[in-house]
């Protein structure tokens, strides 16, 4: 097939760490052949999303580079939004153990806002209630609506605690979210949280993926990558490509600016996990390399395609399962809410002392 030619923004200058120097913009032009995947072509809205990307130019922490990424033409997701924390702490969002006594995959969330959409995206922690959750898949609330949501367990050895559940703060790291995306079992759930959290030195007594990222080293470490990278993202981002010492590991994309930025320190948070903190020594990598493995990503992507599938709430919803890549989003009224995929190989070792909990019983 011919060769597709498409334009990107990018910025020309780096520093010595990676990041972005904002002089004069120039256009990047990528020549690469056409990759064809089984069952192409994406549902309509997530289409003309990705035919507008323009890809800047990357900030790099260490291993860690992202590219910030933006829309030709503007936003198009209008109307009120608010993140699932921002609406947790405005009381807009009430999340709660199924009648009462609670069921481990199954909560309930309640939009009490007037006029104000609530995105929770796949991943993103619930803290507190009987054990600490994780949201399957992405999920829009309309203002007004109530649903049970489908959700995993990140904490194994808890089970009391108040009905109400809070903020988590936090996204499953990426090694855990690609099992999710796997349609995991709850026991291969625990046992990646546990190995996680022997590879992070932050196991605790209730085996919670929580208390492991908000340790104190851990934190201090997260803190570090997102000072480094959050303050050079350009205001106008909407999403973000992940590259791991020249390899491109995922990308996240969102219909509005306001979403993208209120989530970014999470996203970071979630890749540094495992290509910064897992990681014993660094390797450095040209900028070229970085620039082709995220472009080639991201094309990967548009010619993967993607289907619809079934969200609780208002949203429709879209899902990924070919070419090795694993991708989930939603869209509301015929516009991309978020989309996010990621690689399905694991390339993160785990540490050689852990096992595996198997045939650990469930509520």
């Amino acid at each position: 097939m011919a060769a597709m030619s498409t334009k990107w923004l990018v910025f020309v200058a780096f520093s010595a760490v990676g990041t972005a120097l904002v002089h004069q913009p120039a256009i990047l032009r990528g020549q690469h052949p056409e990759i064809v995947y089984p069952g192409g072509g994406h549902v309509p809205e997530l289409a003309r999303y990705l035919d507008n990307v323009e890809i800047y130019a990357p900030i790099v922490y260490r291993r860690l580079a992202v590219f910030p990424v933006r829309v030709r033409g503007g936003e198009r997701l209008r109307a009120g939004w608010l993140t699932m924390d921002q609406a947790l702490s405005r009381g807009d969002l009430v999340v709660t153990e199924k009648g009462g006594g609670g069921q481990v995959p199954v909560v309930t969330a309640e939009n009490r806002s007037r006029g104000d959409h609530v995105f929770i995206m796949s991943g993103e922690l619930l803290s507190g209630g009987k054990q600490t959750r994780t949201m399957r898949q992405d999920v829009v609330l309309a203002p007004g609506q109530r649903i049970d949501v489908s959700v995993y367990c990140v904490e194994a050895h808890r089970w009391q605690g108040k009905s109400q559940l809070d903020a988590g703060g936090a996204l499953l790291p990426q090694s855990i979210h690609k099992e999710l995306r796997r349609g995991a079992d709850q026991s291969r759930i625990w046992s990646e949280v546990a190995g996680n959290n022997r590879a992070l030195g932050a196991e605790n007594r209730t085996g919670s993926l929580e208390l492991a990222l908000k340790s104190t080293t851990v934190r201090a470490k997260l803190g570090d990558v997102r000072a480094k990278i959050t303050p050079e993202v350009p205001r106008d981002s909407v999403g973000f490509i992940f590259v791991d010492s020249g390899r491109a590991v995922g990308a996240d994309f969102f219909g509005r600016s306001d979403l993208a930025s209120s989530l970014l320190p999470k996203l970071l948070d979630a890749y540094s996990v495992d290509f910064v903190l897992k990681r014993t020594a660094d390797s450095g990598t040209g900028r070229t390399t970085q620039q082709d493995a995220a472009i080639a990503f991201f094309e990967r992507i548009r010619r993967a395609g993607s289907r619809r599938t079934s969200t609780p709430g208002s949203g429709a919803g879209i899902s990924t399962r070919v070419g090795g890549l694993l991708g989930d989003g939603v869209s509301l009224g015929g516009v991309v809410t978020h989309y996010g995929a990621q690689i399905g190989q694991r390339i993160i070792p785990l540490p050689r002392k852990w096992q595996p909990l198997e045939n650990r019983p469930q509520r």
